[in-house]
């Protein structure tokens, strides 16, 4: 049982006639009391509290926030919450003694959780004990960010369901009962109105280099400045790093550009890039949640594209969503059915110009619509998170060929494997990868693993398990498009690799640029230190091979030696001009 008896004016307090600990027993969340000048100790609190905090005691709880009210708020959030606490205070009815408050904000449990708190607070004016704050806290469990840590408050003075906690924007709950209202409004005032999707590019890499609390920044910031750009207008944080906004037509390119242009000069220590997909609503129009969609799909189209940051949806788009749609309830059969079939690029040994091993890439070749190429069906799968089933294909393909080519030539060289981020999450890559390597009864040697840059942002540590697990298997790892991403040389500091393959884009113009030739150089120098293999991607010309033989990269891949081609070149044509290497 906790013990109170060190607890300051716990005396006073039954004094005051309030039997603490049966008072506190029978809420159904945490209850504290805490003074509200000074250092502003925490005088009482009950057990709940402590669950809260995930403590074992109210004593553990005390130590570990220090005995203080400040000691309990996240550091961030502290400024913000004492403000808004004394602003209600002050600003409610002078002439009622007890004044509530209603602020909602991060705490840190013992094991390091961010936990997000609904305070209630009450000032009771005591004449012995001075001013103190009896309060009641709830956790909210759904929500997934904090307020804005600068104490800005961007739509509300106070935070509640209609409210998002982490940029203080509507709530999608308000948003969507409120929608109605506006293109009402509208509809009667005639003015043509659109639903607005906003996302935040490439915002996974963005919390990976500056970590959760400074990505939480640069959200409130977008935030702060869609509210600056749309004012009166039906704004409201969907998801993650995604906005929605219901707004007049008129002028909205010249709206859009402001934000972006905005967005783009925000100081983050990274550049920051907003998108925007619009559907153009009518008076008898579809639902709202079919709009979304419908601008969702017109922003997803230009993502990762630096050329455009708004698209509005159109017929082409249609067609688009209807592919879409056929590939989503077609993969599991073309993969079944043999549709997906594996074409092969070698890579090629720079000193000695044999192949040294091939990169397996999918085709799908489909009865009705012919071969689909790559772009069109892979982000669509990782998208529906069926990314999986295509991988399961391209490795059982792989290990089959590999098993035929060492009876029919016997020797074979390794193939690597590309995995995607969402099929890392989705199914136990190292598991698959071991289990089809022993059905087909084929050397490990023979099978390496491509992990991109850009996977290694998605969750670090699920990452760092993964290529542990395939090391200890007996599998190469190997990082593909080193260069591409923003953290490079901080996860060659963090992850284990075997083969640095270097992005082509160092290539591109290389001849009449003297800083890519240093580039490519140093990354060679600085892998062979590190105990790496060097390839590198995109040659296409037999001076950039013989550039990478004068400093010393190890393999090489690109369009010189050959396109992605089928199995029967590989093991045919191919290795007549670059014979195989002998296992």
């Amino acid at each position: 049982m906790d013990s109170y008896d060190h607890l300051i004016g716990i005396e006073g307090l039954q004094v005051m006639g309030i039997d603490l600990p049966a008072f506190a027993d029978g809420l159904p969340g945490g209850f504290f009391i805490y003074e509200a000048h000074g250092e502003e100790r925490i005088l009482f609190a009950n057990r709940q509290m402590a669950d809260i905090f995930s403590c074992e005691s109210v004593n553990e709880f005390l130590d570990l926030v220090g005995g203080t009210f400040p000691g309990l708020v996240y550091h961030h959030d502290r400024l913000r919450v004492e403000n808004s606490i004394w602003s209600q205070i002050n600003s409610g009815d002078s002439s009622d003694p007890s004044h509530r408050d209603h602020v909602t904000y991060r705490v840190v449990d013992k094991n390091g959780v961010l936990r997000y708190i609904d305070e209630y607070g009450r000032l009771v004016q005591d004449t012995k004990l001075g001013d103190l704050f009896f309060v009641f806290v709830a956790e909210i469990s759904s929500a997934k960010g904090a307020i804005a840590s600068d104490g800005r408050n961007l739509v509300h003075p106070h935070v509640s369901v209609d409210v998002d906690a982490l940029t203080g924007l509507p709530s999608m709950r308000y948003y969507h009962s409120h929608t109605s209202e506006v293109l009402a409004r509208a509809s009667i005032e005639g003015t043509p109105m659109v639903d607005v999707y906003f996302d935040v590019d490439h915002f996974r890499t963005i919390n990976f280099r500056l970590g959760y609390e400074g990505g939480d920044e640069v959200l409130q910031h977008v935030a702060s400045i869609l509210q600056d750009c749309f004012p009166k207008d039906l704004l409201a944080r969907f998801s993650d790093d995604h906005f929605v906004l219901v707004t007049r037509r008129e002028g909205l390119e010249d709206r859009l550009t402001h934000v972006h242009d905005r967005v783009s000069r925000m100081v983050s220590g990274m550049p920051v890039e907003i998108k925007a997909g619009i559907f153009e609503l009518s008076p008898n129009d579809v639902t709202i949640p079919f709009a979304h969609d419908r601008a969702k799909v017109a922003c997803n189209a230009i993502k990762g594209r630096y050329d455009q940051f708004y698209r509005f949806y159109d017929d082409s788009l249609s067609i688009n969503e209807e592919l879409r749609d056929y590939i989503i309830n077609h993969i599991e059969q073309a993969a079944e059915q043999g549709w997906i079939r594996n074409y092969y690029q070698p890579v090629v040994r720079v000193a000695t110009r044999t192949c040294c091993s091939v990169e397996a890439l999918s085709r799908w070749f489909d009865p009705e619509l012919g071969m689909l190429p790559p772009a069109q069906y892979i982000h669509v799968l990782e998208e529906a998170r069926l990314i999986h089933l295509l991988d399961r294909a391209v490795i059982n393909r792989s290990c089959a060929d590999i098993k035929l080519t060492l009876k029919r030539l016997g020797t074979a060289v390794p193939v690597s494997l590309n995995f995607s981020p969402s099929a890392l999450a989705i199914v136990d890559v190292p598991a698959l990868v071991d289990e089809t390597v022993r059905r087909y009864d084929i050397p490990k040697k023979l099978v390496h693993v491509e992990i991109t840059e850009s996977s290694l942002t998605e969750d670090p540590e699920l990452l760092r398990s993964v290529i542990k697990r395939l090391h200890t298997l007996g599998y190469d790892v190997w990082m593909d498009d080193f260069g591409s991403g923003y953290s490079s040389l901080n996860l060659l500091k963090d992850y284990d690799f075997d083969v640095l393959k270097v992005d082509m884009e160092f290539l591109r113009g290389m001849e009449g640029n003297k800083k890519s030739r240093t580039i490519v150089h140093s990354i060679t120098n600085l892998a062979h230190s590190l105990n790496m293999t060097t390839l590198v991607e995109g040659v296409e010309t037999e001076g950039q091979l013989a550039f990478l033989n004068t400093v010393g990269a190890d393999r090489a891949q690109g369009f010189l030696f050959s396109e992605p081609i089928p199995y029967e070149a590989i093991i045919g044509d191919f290795f007549l001009r670059y014979p195989p290497e002998r296992l």
